[in-house]
């Protein structure tokens, strides 16, 4: 089921990001210190802020939170994860679909997100296009996708 975020929900989607996170072997290389560093950004207070400012959607199976995306009011993507159990399942595209339903009325001319090497695939997929890599080899690719106007 696919309803909007909630407060009561940051415990379980900080659960499912860190899990989400690990399954990126090809951006952290199971480096610890860099898994910990991506870790450091998702705290319970700066989340709570996040959900204050931005729209946000999580996906429950039996009341566990398996995936989770949020978007600002400019198109910009600022999370979408999906536990690693439940990845290649159709989640992440069910979230996606969903939140393009629910932001139509914002009138937006793109999305954009910040890609890692992990997830490029799924948002070519999606039909983002990669703009460029805000430093050459390395994560995040910035990619983009127009959306046609209403």
């Amino acid at each position: 089921m696919i309803r909007e975020g909630k407060v009561q929900d940051i415990p379980q989607i900080l659960n499912m990001i860190h899990d989400s996170i690990r399954s990126c072997v090809l951006d952290h290389q199971r480096q610890e210190s860099r898994i910990q560093t991506w870790f450091e950004a998702f705290t319970h207070s700066s989340l709570i802020v996040e959900m204050l400012y931005n729209d946000s959607w999580v996906y429950t199976v039996h009341d566990k939170v398996v995936g989770f995306l949020m978007v600002s009011d400019q198109g910009e993507i600022r999370m979408h994860y999906v536990s690693s159990a439940m990845q290649r399942q159709g989640y992440g595209t069910l979230l996606f679909n969903h939140m393009l339903e629910e932001v139509v009325h914002k009138k937006l001319d793109h999305l954009e997100i910040e890609s890692t090497q992990t997830a490029l695939t799924y948002y070519t997929q999606l039909g983002f296009s990669t703009l460029f890599s805000r430093s050459a080899g390395r994560t995040p690719l910035h990619v983009f996708k127009p959306l046609a106007p209403i």
